[in-house]
């Protein structure tokens, strides 16, 4: 059907309702006789109700349509230009858009919405058919090289407000809902900005040079592309690792191999020939350290003269090492020293010395006794003791034997002398008080003869050695006549430690477990060398020697006991009538000799306390004064002497 433009308009004007008139525009003469049948529109609105708009848009391009009960209103199209079906459709979309509402196509159907509820009603495009430009989609971007978060950022102000945009870090993408023209505006951004990173890391080992002093001197250098306030494209990060003496570059490559030649340039040996540090030791000597550094650290045999050359001298005045190396050595030094020097930890051992009667030994071999209670510690055996010792021991398992400041409450107070109690062997359980006990109960007792209780502190791997007798001369070699044959008689001597010496070695292992290497020695002049006289008028004397050799494990503050040597002692007792037994001549008849042989048994108590602090120090000090200085002041209760003793009150 052909019409003319003046009908078109009259129509309009007298029928409201129809909205959009087809017309076939007038062709020339040629394309009529050519048959072109397109047919195309011309839309010329006022005031007309958007819901008619949507029926003679469907007609026109066959589209189905759901509309949105809340769209109303009316709209105004003013176009002098004839338009096919796909151009009607792009109008319509834009019509829409102006006036807040949007198509959002669904399947073979179009929903018609408002605009601000069409991100959440839009399909996922279908990038195989050609979407229009006014239409309203949901697009996913994939992104590669980007992290989609921070193109977020960028993208978000060109979206509009009822448009919606967000990234997923995995797996990496955007989801973008807004008109079809935008997103491929969009994607187009994304596109550009989306490129791959051409930059490059790598890490540069300095042979010379301090890693630090290199960082500082290549920021000052440029500052605008090294550091922390670096910008722009050829801005390079550097991250120094002390510990490798190194470098990590980040950055463009072309920028980071510049970077990489000149710190090769720089990275020589200095004019000075080296670095040199003095380090003062905190915990280890001097003398030993460096012994060891020399051992340790090997100089590279380098014929080049620019070399450094290591060297560690001690300085005993202040126990500090002066050390001249290169840099790559000298790190290995410092961490050598700081490894070394460290706070070694002390043990104190306790130990008591008895010699015990035949008697008493054998009831130390019939009946021996451990008491534990908690199980702690194994019992070597048990008989049915009796004895005051038994009692005593019983009570330090139970803990009732001494108060918690070191008093004896049980019947350590009341052991008879005359009595003979039963002495344990083996392992006492490990308690602060228990040793003390023990050494005044054998004080007491007649068949036991306390010899020595030594205690001495130590370091860990370090022998402690006490020694209480006497040195005595004795005679090494003699000669009566000098070189000339004239008579020059002369002796000579070689001096000996003569009575008790402990030697105590402790090795700390995990746990506080203590290894102890004791050597235990008591000897003595046999009075019997005394009185024979050789011919040249002096004694050789013969010492009777007891020696125990061990190695023993020990937990902290365990008592054990170790013995065994038996001995013969003669004592000579003399009895005499009074006065009568004095008569010469006749005193013989009313006095008396007698001599009797005594095998006595030594024993050696010993308990390693592991000093592994301060704290630990001063515990096992106020435990000591606890244990042996007692003072009644004023009526009051015993008081410990220790405070005393250091602010200068002792009474």
């Amino acid at each position: 059907m052909t019409v003319n433009n003046s009908r078109i308009s009259i129509s309009l004007a007298v029928l409201v309702s129809c909205l959009l008139v087809p017309v076939v525009l007038p062709v020339q003469e040629a394309s009529a006789q050519e048959k072109t049948t397109e047919e195309t529109w011309k839309v010329n609105l006022k005031n007309a109700d958007i819901r008619e708009f949507v029926t003679q848009v469907s007609v026109i391009t066959g589209k189905s349509f759901v509309v949105d009960p809340r769209i109303k209103g009316n709209v105004t199209v003013i176009s002098s230009t004839s338009m096919d079906k796909d151009t009607i459709y792009e109008l319509f979309l834009s019509v829409l858009r102006v006036h807040g509402y949007a198509a959002v196509p669904s399947g073979n159907i179009t929903k018609i919405v408002q605009q601000v509820l069409a991100k959440q009603s839009g399909n996922p495009r279908d990038f195989l058919r050609p979407a229009q430009s006014e239409e309203l989609v949901t697009a996913v971007i994939p992104v590669r090289n980007s992290a989609s978060e921070d193109l977020v950022k960028i993208l978000r102000p060109l979206i509009p407000q009822y448009g919606h945009v967000a990234g997923i870090s995995s797996p990496n993408v955007l989801i973008i809902s807004d008109h079809a023209g935008n997103i491929a505006r969009l994607t187009e951004i994304v596109n550009r900005i989306d490129i791959a990173d051409n930059q490059t890391v790598e890490i540069i080992g300095l042979k010379d040079a301090w890693v630090e002093d290199m960082v500082g001197l290549l920021q000052e250098l440029a500052p605008e592309q090294i550091g922390k306030g670096a910008k722009g494209p050829n801005r390079v990060t550097i991250v120094a690792s002390e510990r490798t003496n190194s470098m990590v570059i980040k950055g463009q490559k072309v920028t980071v191999e510049r970077v990489a030649q000149l710190i090769s340039q720089l990275d020589v040996p200095a004019n000075r020939s080296g670095t040199t540090k003095v380090i003062r030791l905190a915990h280890s000597d001097a003398v030993e350290m460096a012994e060891i550094l020399r051992n340790t650290i090997v100089d590279d045999e380098d014929s080049n003269s620019n070399k450094v050359k290591i060297s560690i001298q001690p300085d005993e005045a202040i126990n500090a090492l002066v050390i001249r190396a290169a840099p790559s050595a000298m790190l290995e030094i410092m961490d050598i020293i700081d490894s070394l020097d460290v706070r070694r930890m002390q043990v104190l051992i306790e130990a008591a010395i008895v010699e015990v009667t035949a008697d008493f030994s054998r009831q130390l071999g019939s009946e021996l006794f451990i008491a534990d209670v908690s199980g702690s510690n194994l019992p070597l055996g048990l008989t049915a003791p009796s004895g005051t010792l038994a009692q005593i021991l019983k009570n330090l398992a139970l803990g009732s034997a001494v108060s918690p400041d070191g008093v004896a409450t049980s019947p350590l107070l009341n052991i008879d002398a005359g009595t003979s109690p039963l002495l344990a062997g083996g392992r006492l359980s490990a308690d602060k008080t228990s040793f003390a006990a023990i050494i005044r109960a054998l004080s007491t007792n007649g068949d036991v003869n306390l010899l020595s209780t030594p205690s001495i502190t130590t370091m860990d791997n370090e022998e402690a050695k006490i020694v209480v007798g006497q040195n005595v001369p004795f005679r090494t070699g003699s000669t009566t006549s000098g070189s000339n044959g004239a008579s020059n008689p002369f002796t000579t001597i070689q001096r000996e430690d003569v009575g008790l010496t402990l030697e105590v070695t402790p090795n700390i292992h995990d746990g506080n477990l203590v290894q102890l290497k004791v050597h235990q020695e008591v000897s003595e002049v046999d009075p019997g060398s005394l009185s024979v006289i050789g011919a040249e008028g002096s004694a050789d004397l013969i010492t009777n020697i007891r020696t125990i050799d061990t190695t023993i494990l020990v937990d902290d503050q365990e008592v054990i006991i170790i013995g065994g040597l038996i001995r013969d002692k003669e004592t000579s007792n003399n009895s005499k009538v009074p006065i009568l037994g004095s008569v010469p001549g006749l005193g013989f008849l009313f006095r008396s000799t007698s001599t009797t042989t005594q095998k006595q048994n030594l024993l050696v108590f010993l308990r390693p306390t592991v000093l592994d602090s301060r704290a630990a120090i001063t515990s096992a000090t106020q435990r000591k004064f606890n244990s042996v200085y007692e003072v009644e002041i004023e009526g009051r209760d015993p008081a410990n002497v220790m405070s005393d003793l250091f602010n200068g009150n002792i009474p």
